[in-house]
């Protein structure tokens, strides 16, 4: 994180640790600053780069601060399992409810990027089968399973390290839309880990077309024409 940036709280333990007691303390799924995975991968490389040159030495110094900082890994990687563990719970339950209900009232604000994909996937898939299966039953007609996409080959294996700024993968032109930003937006990461900002009120920017939906409904930004 940026240290200049009073914005921002940097991540640590006590963080991140305060964050999962409030997600456990509340029934709503309690709103994150859009960087907030970006910040806890460099805390976490952070911490693994302390580990690594501890590993190098053999004196006894680093001896104590490679064991403190194995468990330190430990549990950093177990609050932030839990924190994802108990706000997919709440994605559930809000996709769920959606779907019984067809409600607009379903603050989805709070959710981080991929979280609101997770959110939409959910929704669709429960329409569907609630559409071919239950309304056909109450209407005297067979179930039927809703046609899913054809599974695609699985992707290569991800390489060890992340790089620090992923390529934007290549999207199809209809994929697209034309956005002119009406409010800051900080840097985000997309579904694919591709990153994405940060805008500045009137900037136009060309975005895949559900990041641009989102950042339209959220009122950030509006829908333009192609210049």
């Amino acid at each position: 994180m940026d240290e200049n940036s009073s914005k921002e709280v940097a991540v640590t333990y006590e963080t991140l640790y305060e964050l999962l007691r409030i997600e456990k303390s509340r029934d709503e799924i309690q709103a994150l600053d859009t960087g907030f995975l970006l910040d806890v991968l460099g805390y976490l490389r952070d911490k693994q780069h302390i580990l690594d040159e501890a590993e190098q030495k053999q004196d006894m110094f680093s001896l104590d601060e490679r064991e403190k900082t194995q468990v330190q890994l430990v549990n950093i990687r177990k609050i932030i399992r839990e924190l994802y563990e108990r706000r997919e719970k709440k994605i559930l339950d809000m996709a769920l409810n959606r779907s019984r209900t067809k409600s607009n009232l379903i603050d989805t604000k709070p959710l981080l990027v991929h979280e609101r994909y997770l959110f939409d996937s959910l929704v669709s898939v429960m329409d569907s089968f609630r559409g071919t299966v239950l309304h056909n039953v109450l209407s005297l007609r067979e179930p039927k399973i809703a046609e899913q996409p054809q599974a695609q080959p699985d992707p290569e294996p991800a390489p060890e390290q992340m790089p620090e700024q992923p390529e934007t993968p290549p999207l199809p032109p209809a994929a697209f839309k034309y956005v002119k930003f009406t409010q800051p937006v900080e840097q985000f990461v997309g579904k694919e880990l591709e990153l994405y900002g940060p805008f500045q009120p009137e900037q136009k920017e060309q975005l895949p077309a559900d990041i641009a939906d989102i950042l339209i409904e959220k009122g950030s930004a509006v829908e333009v024409d192609p210049e």
